[in-house]
């Protein structure tokens, strides 16, 4: 039976290469047995190597099912790691883990050790990709066991190295070290050539790039060194690379070897380098690696600065990380991008980019995390020592026995010892009486000798002299080198300081020059907003009082010129009250002090001053607040802020409309929306309200001719974001405006 199935399986996949095949082949045959599964298989492979995942997804399905069903676990495991391959080979890192994990829990309950290690390290390696270096160790550590226990010392060296990696990229050079070696020892065991030496001698050279001059001396090698070490290890990694046919490696390799001549400032070659690696590239699909080295071509020309081509290679290098969903390389290239806009003079863009890199930067490392790395660090380095103190055990059990054998031998040896030694003293005694007769002949001798010795001293004293009065001359000019070589070293030392300290008191200037350039600006923003709105309500301040002086106002016109003359003031009241604020805000003025406050009790504060103003135009307010939402802000900032959103709502209402307050929590934290179904904004206008770097707001009159300044929008997002919330806008023309508030989880 089995050589039958065997047979109809090859002869399947023989026979079907196409689509249609394959499909006409699984619909015609009628069994649901081992032969059907293979059909499911091959329909499931066959989309998956072209990248039609969908269909791939749905033939899976049928394998699943099937495999459950026959009781194939083993053929089940096989299709979900052969799906997560699919995923992985193209950076589609969240379906890889998804399939992943399904194959590690199909391995785990059916005991496949094998099953289970290679999963573990596929996943290590996609936390790696994604700078999650704390499931990266976990991964590779709880590989090494199972791989160990299965004898296969080529994937417990692909756990070390991947380990030395994650320190390497921390710049815990110092940690890499030991398990690059360890890697390296594993991998030369299946020779000189293989891909694992090529790939270990290329980290260990990246480590020298990298390792601090203390690192290097501890390794017994020069700081001055640190370029050849660094081109040795490259040197020698980059032939394995071509041997093996691997374009992807030879790509990493050759803009390593591009950067150190760079550094070395030897541009032909560097430039020669990196021209291969882009060649190399477009003959892989590692996308990872693909967008690194564009980063690392952008980082050479901005070293050059050569910022054209450095921003067109880092944008680049953007769009592929950003297409395949690679966090780190997004971040590294954001940061860079940021740095040549900023030495370009093009500081607005430098700022956008550089909060693109904080946000990725947050996102992918914290506190919590490096603590959690250093857990991981530590159970490593005990397990290394553990199986250390093991093999010394086994070393020094091996010596004691050695010993116990060395022992009985040293016994015979010893009754031997002392048979010769008897002998010995018979011999002894025969050679005194032959000594004792010849002393006496050598005591003349000996008086011969101490004559001429003594003249022998003589001369040797004198010559002692004369070394000496030559050491002292010696000492003297020894003495006059190391005075001469003090006061270089004192004369070099106050000009590094003196230099050090002109360039800490030039960036003290150019930090206080920023600081006045802003409130210059500040300044010019609050001239210009006085000097435009308050001459209107002044004037017509000054015009009503002339009327009252004249008394030539009837009492209807008096109460309509003083309603008129109240919501005037009110709007000079409103433009004072918000340009104070806002420019403290500005001028580094305020400063909030969060507490913990019940968002129900502000709005219910905010909306008691709108009672005039709602009755007026006739509005209803539609309040879906819950009560136990909490928040953590300034009451001041939030009463402003809520007071200005409403009053917004208010002013751009038609009558007999509807405001609507909704506050509630949701995963991530609290929220308030303040929609009304007022005038709208326009898609231009809204698109710059939104916009975090907008100074000015052009304001609109309200529904009922009410004036605005404007002001009141920059003050929400100004108190908002020193309140370490987020503010957003949405709107419709017509159709009215929503304002949304993100605030801190408590």
């Amino acid at each position: 039976m089995f050589c039958i199935i065997g047979f109809c399986h090859t002869k399947v996949h023989a026979q079907y290469s196409s689509e249609a095949d394959l499909i006409n082949a699984l619909r015609k045959y009628p069994k649901t047995d081992s032969i059907k599964l293979k059909l499911y298989d091959e329909v499931f492979r066959y989309y998956g190597s072209r990248q039609q995942y969908d269909p791939m997804e749905l033939y899976l399905d049928s394998v699943r099912i099937l495999s459950t069903k026959l009781n194939l676990k083993n053929k089940l495991y096989d299709a979900q790691y052969r799906a997560a391959l699919f995923y992985h080979s193209k950076t589609r890192y969240s379906e890889a883990l998804a399939h992943y994990q399904e194959s590690y829990a199909i391995a785990d309950a059916s005991n496949n050790t094998y099953g289970m290690a290679r999963v573990l390290l596929n996943t290590g390696a996609i936390y790696m990709d994604s700078k999650d270096y704390v499931k990266a160790l976990e991964k590779n550590q709880q590989a090494i066991p199972l791989y160990e226990k299965l004898g296969m010392k080529r994937e417990v060296g692909s756990c070390y190295m991947n380990i030395a990696e994650v320190f390497t990229d921390l710049n815990q050079i110092d940690k890499a070290f030991p398990y690059l070696n360890l890697a390296l020892g594993l991998f030369i065991q299946n020779g000189p050539n293989s891909r694992g030496v090529g790939v270990v001698s290329e980290a260990m050279g990246v480590a020298f790039m990298k390792a601090k001059d203390q690192d290097l001396i501890n390794l017994g090698v020069l700081p001055s060194q640190r370029y050849n070490h660094a081109l040795e290890h490259f040197k020698k990694a980059l032939p394995i690379a071509l041997l093996e046919d691997d374009p992807a490696l030879a790509a990493s390799i050759n803009a390593n070897i591009g950067e150190v001549y760079g550094l070395l400032s030897d541009h032909t070659k560097a430039k020669q380098y990196f021209e291969t690696v882009m060649n190399l590239d477009q003959k892989h699909d590692y996308h990872v690696s693909s967008s690194k080295n564009k980063i690392r071509y952008a980082q050479y020309f901005f070293s050059q600065k050569n910022y054209t081509a450095g921003l067109q290679m880092a944008h680049a290098a953007v769009r592929i990380a950003d297409r395949y969903k690679i966090p780190g390389n997004l971040q590294n290239a954001y940061e860079l991008i940021s740095k040549m806009h900023e030495q370009s003079g093009n500081y607005d863009s430098a700022l956008l980019y550089f909060q693109q890199y904080v946000v990725i930067k947050d996102s992918l490392f914290n506190a919590e995390k490096e603590r959690e790395i250093t857990r991981k660090q530590l159970v490593l380095d005990f397990e290394v020592k553990e199986k250390e103190y093991r093999y010394n055990r086994q070393l020094l059990d091996n010596e004691l026995k050695q010993q116990v054998l060395l022992a009985a031998t040293q016994r015979g040896q010893l009754e031997l010892a002392k048979k010769q030694k008897d002998l010995q003293q018979l011999l002894f005694l025969q050679q005194r009486t032959k000594l004792q007769n010849e002393a006496s002949l050598q005591v003349a001798a000996f008086q011969q000798q101490k004559d001429k010795s003594d003249y022998e001293q003589a001369i040797a004293k004198e010559q002692i002299d004369n070394q000496q009065l030559e050491l002292r001359f010696n000492k003297y000019l020894n003495l006059f080198f190391l005075i001469s070589v003090i006061v270089l070293l004192i004369g070099g030392t106050i000009i590094f300081y003196s230099q050090r300290k002109a360039k800490k008191l030039n960036l003290i200037i150019s930090e206080q020059k920023n600081s006045l350039q802003e409130l210059l600006v500040v300044k010019d923003q609050l001239l210009g907003t006085i000097s435009h709105d308050m001459r209107t309500p002044i004037n017509s301040l000054m015009a009503f009082t002339y009327l009252l002086d004249n008394q030539t106002l009837s009492q209807e016109k008096l109460r309509i010129y003083t309603g008129q003359l109240k919501n005037t003031l009110g709007y000079t009241q409103e433009l004072l009250d918000n340009l104070l604020k806002w420019a403290s805000t500005q001028m580094k003025g305020f400063s909030p002090q969060p507490i913990q406050l019940q968002l129900n009790e502000v709005i219910q504060q905010a909306l008691s001053g709108f009672s005039d103003s709602i009755l007026q135009k006739q509005l209803q307010i539609q309040q879906n607040i819950d009560i136990d939402v909490n928040v953590l802000a300034d009451k001041e900032m939030l009463l402003c802020v809520i007071r200005n959103l409403i009053s917004n709502a208010v002013k751009f209402s038609y009558q007999n409309g509807t405001i609507r307050i909704q506050a509630a929590k949701d995963s991530s934290g609290s929220y308030l929306v303040i929609q009304d179904e007022g005038i709208g904004i326009a898609a231009d206008k809204l698109k710059y309200i939104n916009d975090p770097v907008a100074k000015v707001v052009n304001s609109s009159l309200g529904t009922s001719q009410e004036k605005g300044n404007g002001l009141g929008v920059l003050l929400c997002k100004s108190f908002v974001h020193l309140m370490k919330g987020s503010i957003h806008f949405n709107s419709s023309p017509g159709h009215g405006t929503s304002a949304r508030i993100d605030f801190e989880r408590c």
